[in-house]
Order: C-alpha cells, then structure tokens, then sequence
C-alpha cells in the first residue's frame, strides 16, 4: 500500500475530540444511577403499568446505547440492524419503549471528567412480565469478547504496521479514535469502522481497515447467557502523527 499524506485534523474539527468518548463504561461503573438491578425493576414496573403484552419466548433484541456527557441515551442502530429487528420486532418496541421511560441515567466518568461512552445489552423479553425475578442482574448476562494477552497488544501491532504503510512526518494526525469491528462465534473479525469520521480521513480509515485484516487474531467471541453469540467490539486508539505510541 502506497504511503498516504493526509491532513486528519483542522482548526474546525478541534471540537470533535473535545467530547471524550469511551468504548463501554469503565470497571465498576454502571450507567443506570442504582444499579442493574433496579434498571430491570424499573423496566418490569413500566411493562405492567403500560399494559404492554409479551413477546414470542425465542424474541431478543440487543441493545446498544450511547450515552452523552449529560446522562442522555440515544439508541445506536445501523441499516444492517433491520434484519435483526423485523424477525424480533415485539423485543424491539419493548427495549425501545422501557428505555425510553426511564430516568435515571447518568454519564461514564474517567479521570474526574464525565464523558460519553457506549452500553450493550440483551433485552429478553421472557425474562420479564410473569417470568420477571427481583433479583435479576442484566449486567451479568453478556459477556464481552476478549482478546488472549488483551487487546493493548493489538492496538501495538496496528501502531507497528501503521509506520510500513503510512508517513507520520508529512500531515499532521492528533486524536483518539474508536475502532469497531464485529466478532463471529468462530473468533473471526469483519465489519471494521472507525469513529469519530473527520473530514478527508477516507485512506486513512481505509489502512487501518486493511491493517486490522492483516493481523491474524483469535478472539474469544462475546457470550449471552454462557452461548457464544456474533457481537461488536469496540476499541479505544490513540493516534499521534508524530509519535505512535
């Protein structure tokens, strides 16, 4: 791949990194402000007050929230999502109406500063309405895919191979970046994205795509309820034109 010479970053686009975002909520942090716990009884609670009817027991949706620096979560949901969502349509309205009924979220924090980040989650329709436990824990029921030695491996291995095919010396480069990528059950990856999208960054995005298929990976693909399930991954990177660390 030739070498690129991109100018990622101007002036106007300094607001972008401005908001800190995080791939998930760091350990020990929960976006919902009393816990998992409550969050499933505040949903139960809205589901019967609402009248709201059971769905197929097969019916699951999952969940993917970002939510803001203020405590505000919007759902995440791509064109490929429709698939999903129209063979599990009545899991889909009723995560999308209980979510939007609750109240009390609040932002991820790091380093004393409140940021944005992301939150997944199942949404089992059966496990509520007369099935509904008081002690049941949503957090506990997905389990995120994991790399062996961890990914700050990877994220070295991709800062290796950046320096063969890009020239740090010729633009100027300054950001963090999330890159995303699905995980099959066999621990294969596709599907790589990379946000926040900046303006005349397209062969830049492109290499680091083309990087993260050269690398030869085996992750531990994400579980729901012990069963290995296709799932995002998302991963914080850190890009310095001048330095890569």
């Amino acid at each position: 791949m030739r070498k690129t010479a991109l100018f990622l970053f101007a002036l106007c686009f300094g607001s972008v990194f401005s908001q800190k975002t995080l791939s998930k909520y760091p350990e020990g942090q929960f976006p919902y402000k009393e816990g998992p716990v409550q969050m499933s009884a505040d949903m139960q609670n809205y589901f019967l007050k609402s009248g709201a009817k059971p769905c197929d027991k097969n019916e699951m949706y999952f969940v993917t929230l970002k939510i803001d620096n203020t405590g505000k979560p919007s759902l995440v949901k791509k064109k490929s999502d429709d698939a999903i969502i129209e063979k599990n349509k009545c899991a889909f309205d009723l995560a999308i109406k209980s979510i939007g009924s609750l109240k009390n979220w609040h932002p991820a924090e790091e380093n004393g500063e409140k940021a944005i980040a992301y939150f997944d989650f199942p949404f089992f329709p059966q496990d509520f309405f007369e099935n509904y436990k008081s002690d049941y824990d949503l957090s506990k029921l997905y389990q995120y895919p994991d790399l062996p030695g961890g990914s700050h491996e990877l994220r070295k291995e991709i800062h290796k191979k950046l320096e063969g095919y890009l020239d740090p010396t010729s633009y100027s480069a300054n950001g963090k970046f999330i890159i995303s990528f699905i995980i099959d059950t066999d621990g294969s990856i596709s599907t790589v994205d990379i946000e926040p999208k900046i303006d005349n960054s397209e062969q830049f995005f492109e290499d680091i795509k083309f990087i993260l298929k050269k690398i030869k990976v085996k992750w531990n693909p994400g579980k729901i309820k012990g069963q290995p399930i296709k799932s995002k991954f998302r991963m914080p990177f850190n890009f310095k034109s001048r330095d890569l660390d």
